[in-house]
């Protein structure tokens, strides 16, 4: 009477330990590229969350397949009705060992490039956080840079290269960022509401200034990540040598892919400006 194999030698038998082995790996360089390809397509942070729960779904059913079916020259079959000594189609174990290698290179290569873009990204974060003015940071402080999704660094790029671009004095670039059907509300003036005004709003800012800057400190995203609401501080120097720091908040919309602003208002942080006493009022006091 044969002695009934244990249970590992017949987990080895059916190659599910091979099968683990090469799901894990191959499930890993998945993660990786997701991770790496998702933000780029401006993708919620739930489908990375979805499809991991997605790849351990598959790994218990690999498992079940590899020990419950065997890969034939004639298909799957179930393990018991194939002969013991059946001649079943296989790797070799150094084409096997190749494979999980290769396979494993790739997955840490993402791995590594990516922690290596992090540091770079979080340490200039840093930086520029210690740079900014008092008066600025008193506003509101940066969120965390490790809670900072893909999404809101999208935004927050947008609004920097916004900023530049009216650095530069670049009028047609700077009105662009603003939706067809944008509305500013300047301080001091009344609201505009056409394109078109909002363009002369610029010229005249752009025209009367020799620097202006302005940065995001705190981006809020809506639950449907279509809307988000920036607020930040900004700096701007006359061209008669007029220094202003001020605070500013921004409705953005995304539209076809797009995001824009809808909303944009500004106000200064300096007292306002004390009004002249009307003619007599001293001698009525």
């Amino acid at each position: 009477m044969s002695e009934k194999p244990s249970f590992f030698s017949e987990l080895k038998r059916r190659n599910v330990f091979r099968v683990a082995l090469t799901y894990a790996v191959v499930a890993w360089l998945l993660i990786e590229l997701a991770a790496f390809l998702l933000p780029a397509l401006d993708a919620p942070g739930w489908i990375i969350t979805a499809f991991v729960a997605l790849l351990a779904l598959g790994f218990a059913m690999a498992l079940f397949i590899s020990w419950a079916f065997e890969a034939t020259p004639e298909g799957l079959k179930r393990t018991k009705d194939v002969p013991p000594d059946a001649v079943l189609p296989t790797w070799s174990r150094r084409k096997f060992a190749a494979f999980i290698l290769g396979v494993a290179i790739i997955a840490f290569a993402l791995s590594a490039y990516q922690l290596l873009q992090s540091k770079p990204a979080a340490t200039s974060a840093q930086r520029e956080t210690t740079s900014v003015p008092q008066q600025a940071t008193a506003v509101a402080p940066v969120d965390n840079v490790s809670n900072i999704s893909p999404i809101e660094q999208t935004l927050r790029d947008l609004d920097e290269k916004w900023s530049k671009a009216a650095a530069a004095k670049d009028l047609d670039k700077t009105v662009s960022f603003y939706a067809d059907d944008a509305v500013v509300l300047p301080p001091n003036e009344p609201m505009v509401t056409s394109k078109n005004g909002i363009r002369n709003l610029w010229k005249g800012l752009l025209d009367s200034v020799s620097d202006i800057s302005w940065k995001t400190t705190r981006v809020e995203m809506a639950k449907s990540d279509d809307m988000a609401v920036l607020t930040g501080a900004y700096e701007m120097t006359m061209k008669d040598g007029t220094k202003d720091q001020g605070k500013y908040c921004e409705v953005w919309e995304k539209k076809a892919g797009t995001w824009n602003c809808r909303t944009d208002m500004f106000s200064s942080n300096l007292p306002a400006p004390e009004s002249s006493p009307a003619p007599g009022a001293a001698e009525k006091k």
